[in-house]
């Protein structure tokens, strides 16, 4: 098994990413490529229940990515439900008002699904000035997440989660092209992607 590294945020590395393309990306002590972390350790997680009302709006979380650049709804799901996911994971409560469940490209928001669905595959814009009011420590946690995921696309992000164990615990017993409802577990995003949190 590789081991976990101890990692700077916003060290550049050159990396590889299976069948969609090659790049260098800008990492963070949040690993992108997880397939080689397979222990889950629940010491230390506290019991994370989906009706905490979350800090934010998913649309504020939302924009806040879409300042960064336009994107595909598919690539704003996921960069979302990274956001939820290590906000779990490393602050221990719930960034956003919204469950992600476990759809067949990957986690998606229903709320954020519904609110954009009309732009199918195109790019999402945002146009004119947006104010999105966030606390330090959760602007450092979205910058950390759009470091380590951003320059994906849509599709490798979904191969991404397709792997990981809160998406594919949800799926269990479900046909891979099977609809899907059922809500990817708080508690298993927190112990999951804590587990292989390479910082200190």
């Amino acid at each position: 098994m590789k081991e976990v590294r101890n990692i700077g945020y916003n060290a550049a590395e050159t990396t590889a990413y299976d069948e969609y393309n090659s790049y260098t990306t800008t990492t963070s002590a949040i690993p992108a490529n997880t397939e080689t972390y397979v222990y889950i350790n629940q010491n230390g997680i506290s019991d994370i229940t989906a009706d905490e009302a979350g800090r934010y709006s998913v649309f504020d979380i939302a924009n806040w990515f879409l300042l960064k650049e336009e994107m595909t709804q598919k690539k704003l799901q996921k960069l979302c439900y990274y956001a939820q996911a290590w906000c779990y994971a490393l602050k221990g409560y719930r960034l956003e008002d919204t469950d992600f469940q476990a759809w067949v490209h990957g986690p998606v928001s229903p709320a954020l699904w519904e609110r954009f669905k009309s732009f199918g595959y195109d790019p999402i814009r945002i146009k004119g000035h947006v104010n999105i009011n966030l606390q330090e420590e959760d602007r450092r946690l979205l910058e950390d997440v759009w470091d380590t995921y951003g320059e994906n696309t849509g599709n490798a992000l979904e191969a991404l989660t397709h792997r990981e164990l809160p998406w594919l615990e949800a799926r269990k017993g479900y046909e891979p092209d099977e609809r899907c409802t059922v809500v990817i577990s708080p508690n298993t995003m927190a112990s999951y992607y804590k587990s292989i949190y390479c910082g200190n």
